[in-house]
């Protein structure tokens, strides 16, 4: 398991400081976390399984629209919803929609959820006449690393975030060569991140 300190060592090594003279934890943290942060959104953008989850049956109480109480604590937005009976029998996706249908509870004669969205980061379903459960499949978040001692979360992550956080510490004292020098090596590294993290999907077809 990688830990912030490893990025933050390697880091200093490309800023030619490894005693930390000049580029402490204090100084360096900051960068890193934007680079953690870009390479959460890289992840994303790639399909990498890494920054994707399901959820285990969630039970839905009757008349239950606003299922932010519920939803996993580490989810950043939901893709896909599934529903069950509360005998925990399938019964099929969800469809996505924009706005959930404008009715009164009393109006309520539906014995499944059929409807959910997004909104302001909660989680919204159809009302329900019957307690349900739905899984959710989502793009989840990895803790951003505050201190040195902290888990990166991603396998590899470190030879990435260590050029990353020098170029841009580099870049913030106007040193363009390192920049580019580090810019250049953290790139190189990120397809091999992927790699890492790619679980059962295939690599691309070479041209």
């Amino acid at each position: 398991m990688a830990l912030a300190s490893v990025a933050l060592a390697q880091a200093r090594t490309l800023l030619n400081d490894d005693i930390a003279a000049v580029w402490s934890d204090a100084a360096l943290i900051p960068k890193l976390q934007i680079a953690h942060q870009e390479l959460q959104m890289e992840l994303w953008e790639v399909g990498s399984p890494a920054v994707r989850k399901e959820s285990g049956l969630i039970s839905v109480t009757a008349a239950l629209s606003d299922l932010s109480a519920i939803q996993p604590v580490d989810m950043l937005a939901p893709t896909k919803l599934f529903e069950y009976t509360v005998g925990s029998v399938y019964v099929g996706e969800m469809t996505e929609v924009f706005y959930l249908p404008n009715l009164e509870l009393s109006d309520i004669h539906y014995s499944t959820l059929r409807y959910w969205c997004w909104r302001k980061e909660k989680l919204l379903v159809y009302y329900a006449s019957v307690d349900t459960k739905i899984k959710i499949q989502y793009r989840k978040l990895i803790t951003v690393p505050t201190v040195g001692g902290d888990a990166l979360g991603i396998a590899f992550a470190e030879s990435y975030l260590g050029p990353r956080a020098a170029a841009l510490a580099a870049g913030s004292v106007g040193n363009a060569i390192l920049l580019k020098i580090a810019t250049d090596m953290a790139t190189s590294n990120f397809a091999r991140v992927i790699a890492a993290n790619r679980g059962q999907q295939k690599p691309p077809d070479k041209p």
